[in-house]
């Protein structure tokens, strides 16, 4: 008899026959007195009745839940019910000598069907590389291979100087709060919103108090939303000296440049190809996004706890943390549940549009990919068959064109909206 808790959620009740516990656990019992080493007895030669004394409890357990499990799927089978993750079982007793009733909850795979692609819509982001984005790309580039060198001057934007800093929360020092020849360039935003801009201003060897607003979504709890006071003390002040464009240069930075119209053309070039990967990306994203958000279907929250824990892992691991000895509380799986929700019913409606579209990767495409790909190594034939060799490679492009591929079907079908943005607009974006 099946039940329904939810949408997703589901529970059924079933019956195991005492005939099939009582003949199974008999054979169980004999399994285990063959390969039994009691003490006082030969091996294999405990009376069964000691077998049961030992061990009756454990095989019962075991046998039940066998049964449960293969009652369940049986049933599940036959009726085609799309179960998703671990089923919990609960039997309403261990007495084998009684038919035993016992209860399954789990949950199945969403059945839906998918919002109308006309009445999608999203905004295409759009831009260009402008002269101002090829001289402040060129100026960074600059600036790497600059020298730095102390100045006896008020510190300003695109300096950089050396600090030592003390935080208080209401009057008391706090973890991480505290500095010493701290190097820091002006104008990075590197610190939170406020402390460069108060320390801009101040020439070596003077010291300042400033306060300073923690964002309400910063790491650390004990510190989001909080006014807090930093002792400043300016160590120096340096000034970057550029270098000259000359041959000398032109050979230390390793771009196959010989003028400075070359390398502002090498500059642009990349700065094109920079943006040209995040528009795609960006309008990707924003593309996936319209289409999960009309399409709110139900998630089964093992799917959702399972990709919110990879998330989690990830993140942990990125972060150079050891996620066996964090508590959860120190990083808490919860704060992984919305991005995981987001990309999992992602997933499941990509699956539902390529199946029912059709939608696939044909030889060609994917050869012209990896060839595409290759371009940007030293060695293209060496990429190419490195892919070829590698299974999980190959798969992992093959993918990643078919994501573009649903993502071009989906933008076909879409009313679309160009956004006009700044290069940096598009690089920065989110």
């Amino acid at each position: 008899m099946f039940s329904k808790k939810n949408n997703l959620e589901k529970k059924i009740k079933l019956n195991i026959s005492s005939k099939d516990l009582e003949s199974d656990f008999k054979k169980r019992l004999l399994a285990q007195q063959s390969s039994s080493d009691l003490k006082g007895f030969r091996k294999g030669k405990a009376p069964l009745d000691v077998i049961e004394k030992y061990y009756g409890d454990q095989i019962k357990q075991r046998l039940i839940m066998d049964k449960m499990g293969d009652i369940f799927y049986k049933k599940i089978s036959e009726e085609n019910i799309p179960v998703v993750g671990q089923p919990s079982f609960a039997p309403e007793s261990f007495d084998i000598k009684k038919d035993i009733k016992f209860e399954v909850s789990y949950e199945i795979y969403p059945e839906f069907s998918l919002t109308k692609m006309g009445s999608l819509s999203f905004k295409k982001p759009v831009s260009k590389v402008t002269d101002q984005d090829i001289k402040k790309a060129t100026d960074l580039v600059l600036k790497r291979y600059g020298k730095a060198e102390p100045i006896d001057e008020k510190s300003k934007e695109g300096n950089f100087v050396k600090i030592d800093f003390e935080g208080f929360l209401n009057g008391e020092k706090f973890e991480g709060g505290e500095a010493q020849d701290y190097s820091l360039e002006l104008g990075s935003k590197t610190m939170i919103p406020g402390f460069e801009e108060q320390i801009i201003g101040m020439k070596a060897a003077e010291s300042k108090d400033i306060e300073v607003t923690f964002p309400d979504d910063y790491q650390a709890e004990n510190l989001k939303g909080q006014k807090v006071m930093f002792k400043i003390k300016m160590k120096e002040v340096s000034e970057v000296k550029l270098p000259n464009l000359d041959e000398e240069f032109f050979k230390s930075i390793n771009m196959d440049v010989k003028t400075k119209a070359e390398f502002e053309k090498k500059i642009e070039e990349q700065l094109q190809t920079d943006l040209k990967t995040n528009l795609k990306t960006k309008t990707k994203q924003r593309i996936f996004d319209a289409f999960e958000s009309s399409n709110q279907i139900d998630i089964p929250q093992s799917m959702i706890i399972s990709e919110a824990n990879n998330l989690r892992n990830n993140t942990a691991q990125q972060m150079g943390l050891d996620i066996g000895k964090l508590e959860e509380d120190q990083f808490p799986i919860d704060n992984f549940k919305e991005n995981a929700l987001k990309r999992v019913r992602l997933g499941v409606l990509i699956n539902k549009l390529i199946e029912e579209n059709n939608i696939s990767v044909d030889n060609d495409t994917l050869k012209k990919e990896i060839e595409d790909k290759s371009k940007s190594f030293k060695d293209p034939e060496q990429y190419v068959n490195w892919i070829y060799g590698n299974e999980e490679q190959l798969k992992n492009i093959e993918s990643l064109v078919l994501e573009d591929k649903v993502a071009e079907y989906l933008e076909e079908k879409s009313k679309v909206e160009e956004e006009t943005l700044s290069f940096e607009e598009v690089v920065s974006m989110g």
